[in-house]
């Protein structure tokens, strides 16, 4: 039969097991943050990789945007470019009718001019005349005027 415990003895074993209960639980939060630093590691290790990936993922989405952007931009450019030659024909078909008009606008004014100077002249060449008849014609008065008042 056991033999009762004394006091003395329940506290030894009281003892021993808070030692080995703290003991058991600095073991266990030691191997709770070993556990915890390996979980750390592990998911940096995880998120670097995962940054990785998207930072490849995005720059493969970055050159491709930019390829098509560059191929939109061409042909924008090339649609530009054919309406540029498209406007600067067809202005120039325009300036060219205005040309011809203006060619024969000036023309009609030129053989215009050419009318009037032919008149202008003639008319210089009438005024001539009557300007010579006026003379004559005072030139006679004053010989009537001074032949009838007599010789002076």
């Amino acid at each position: 039969m056991p033999r009762p415990a004394d006091s003395s003895d329940l506290e030894r074993l009281g003892g021993d097991l808070r030692q080995e209960m703290s003991a058991t639980a600095a073991g266990l939060r030691r191997e709770i943050h070993a556990t915890g630093e390996q979980i750390r590691a592990e998911l940096r290790q995880e998120i670097q990789a995962m940054g990785e990936q998207v930072r490849t993922d995005l720059r493969q989405e970055i050159q491709a945007s930019a390829a098509e952007t560059r191929l939109q931009m061409e042909q924008f450019g090339s649609r530009i470019l054919a309406r540029v030659d498209s406007s600067a024909a067809e202005t120039r078909r325009y300036f060219g009718v205005v040309a011809e008009d203006l060619k024969s606008d000036i023309k009609a004014v030129a053989e215009e001019l050419g009318a009037l100077d032919e008149k202008v002249e003639r008319f210089r060449g009438e005024v001539r005349e009557d300007f010579g008849r006026v003379d004559r014609r005072l030139l006679h008065l004053e010989v009537r005027v001074i032949g009838r008042s007599g010789p002076a």
